[in-house]
């Protein structure tokens, strides 16, 4: 496990960019990050920080509402979901998650909690409120975390 604090949006967003940074050098087809954190703990703006530096020039909003928000770029399909209105399996089911794609494909999950575990992730990522900051918690995929490490997060 690696933790460190995120003291701004402006944090959050340049964590986002070294996550982009090693998801573009991944030979992974598909990769799956989890997502976990109060409402406003930061969750759609660490995917708009990664998506900015993937080269998304378009808005990023919270899937609250939508459930997923799906873009596409470069050579990547990205899925955005967010778990937090779902009740039930099925809802879960609709959103085709293992859906092949010619390009590669990143999911991003809010509220993985609701999967009851049915779903693996590569990095589980915590965000949790700490005064006007935020304690990050990284869990998963060691080599990619090492990755992480090396870019002086």
């Amino acid at each position: 496990m690696m933790e460190f604090v995120l003291k701004d949006e402006k944090a959050t967003l340049e964590f986002g960019a070294k996550l982009a940074q090693i998801i573009n050098e991944s030979d992974n087809a598909a990769l799956e990050f989890h997502l976990q954190g109060e409402l406003g703990a930061g969750k759609t703006t660490l995917v708009r920080g990664i998506l900015s530096a993937l080269g998304w020039n378009g808005s990023v909003k919270s899937p609250t509402y939508t459930i997923c928000e799906e873009y596409e770029l470069n050579q990547f399909l990205v899925l955005h979901i967010d778990l937090y209105r779902t009740e039930v399996d099925e809802d879960i089911d609709m959103l085709e998650l293992n859906r092949e794609h010619k390009n590669k494909k990143l999911i991003f999950i809010e509220w993985p909690e609701k999967l009851h575990g049915k779903r693996l992730c590569n990095i589980r990522i915590k965000l949790l409120h700490q005064n006007n900051s935020r304690k990050v918690e990284l869990i998963g995929d060691t080599i990619l975390i090492e990755k992480l490490i090396n870019l002086n997060l």
